[in-house]
């Protein structure tokens, strides 16, 4: 009767423990969401061998138990056979069940604990090898686009903060580059490509960002070394731009004049500002196109010594009603610019080849006013 109630509690552990080998599986697909489940390339929940481990030898003891308590039934002992193997059982169910508890409690906050998890492991390979591994970026980003526009972005967005920190510190400044443009790049789809409503305050936090960095770069700018001229600034251009035609489409024109500002510290900006002062009219958000208006004029100068840009906006002012024709005119007029052959032959062949065929058909009416033609 003794070697039964053993043999069934043998079995009964058996079950137990091929319950748990399952259990890190049941719990991915019950409380995982599906985006995080097909996201990674890389094994970012903890590992259970310890707990595999400690309930094996338990197992392992019972059925050695019940193995001689079959085979050897002469053998004695000083306790009760059925009094150790189920207080052996006892501690088999009682550590499976804490297992599972923790599993099921580890579940809950799944974004934020593997975003931490991918943090940690980006800074442990950067102190380890100093180089970031783009896999990991790549993880990153995805769960910026599925996360929720508000709090989950945010835990992305904060993660990659503190990488950047530490990547602009570390060597005197002497960071690696690549590393340096991934993270940009995957602030800005964090934020940009997002499949949930966007969250204004989290790309004014990526501007913010961003601005810090040219910041940095140009207190690391030399001469022998001219970092500020760099694919970085390059990247942060284009992800500014991203950054605001996507708040435009999603009507945050509050944020434009952070936009200007991280543009204007950029070399050689003025075609991102045209892009923006585009998308602003035919958004019909005039007081931004206007404030573009006036910095492009600037920036123009700076960085081609010409009006190329400058000159294509006005010219989609001219066309786009009297009273937007009017403040062109004062524009030019403000700006003191005397129209000449060679600044309508230059803006043509600008955007001619950069394929703004719309904005070359304006020019020529817009030249035309002028007695300027453009054949």
């Amino acid at each position: 009767m003794e070697n039964d109630y053993i043999n069934l509690i043998v079995e009964i552990s058996v079950t137990v423990f091929v319950f748990l080998l399952g259990l890190p599986i049941l719990v991915n697909q019950i409380f995982m969401p599906d985006d995080l489940r097909r996201m990674s390339k890389k094994n970012y929940n903890e590992n259970i061998t310890i707990q595999i481990c400690v309930l094996a030898v338990i197992l392992i003891a019972i059925v050695s138990i019940a193995y001689i308590a079959n085979i050897f039934p002469e053998t004695q002992w000083r306790l009760s056979k059925a009094d150790i193997i189920t207080a052996l059982f006892g501690l088999l169910l009682f550590l499976t069940l804490g297992f599972l508890f923790f599993n099921m409690f580890k579940s809950q906050g799944y974004r934020a604990k593997i975003i931490q998890v991918i943090k940690n492991r980006i800074l442990r390979k950067i102190k380890k090898t100093e180089q970031l591994d783009p896999a990991f970026f790549e993880d990153l980003q995805y769960m910026g686009i599925y996360s929720k526009g508000g709090a989950e972005t945010r835990n992305v967005i904060e993660a990659l903060e503190e990488i950047l920190v530490y990547v602009m510190n570390q060597n005197g400044g002497s960071f690696d580059s690549d590393g340096l443009i991934s993270i940009i790049d995957t602030l800005c789809h964090a934020v940009t490509n997002s499949v949930e409503p966007g969250s204004k305050n989290n790309m004014i936090e990526v501007l913010t960002i961003y601005k810090g960095i040219l910041m940095n770069l140009s207190n690391y700018n030399t001469p022998e070394n001219p970092v500020f001229y760099g694919n970085e600034t390059r990247k942060i251009k284009d992800c500014t731009t991203k950054i605001a035609l996507a708040a435009l489409k999603r009507d945050y024109p509050d944020m434009m004049p952070l936009v200007l500002n991280v543009l204007t510290l950029i070399p050689r900006s003025s075609d991102k500002l045209f892009d923006i002062g585009l998308l602003a009219m035919k958004s019909d958000q005039f007081q931004i196109a206007t404030n573009v208006l006036a910095e492009i004029m600037d920036r123009d100068n700076k960085d081609y010594l010409t009006m190329n840009n400058y000159l294509g906006l006005v010219a989609h002012f001219f066309v786009s009603g009297e009273s937007a024709k009017q403040y062109a005119l004062r524009s030019l007029q403000t700006n003191k610019v005397e129209l000449t052959t060679e600044d309508a032959k230059s803006a043509k062949e600008y955007h001619y080849i950069m394929s703004n065929f719309t904005t070359v058909d304006y020019l020529a009416v817009f030249f035309k006013e002028y007695d300027i033609h453009l054949d």
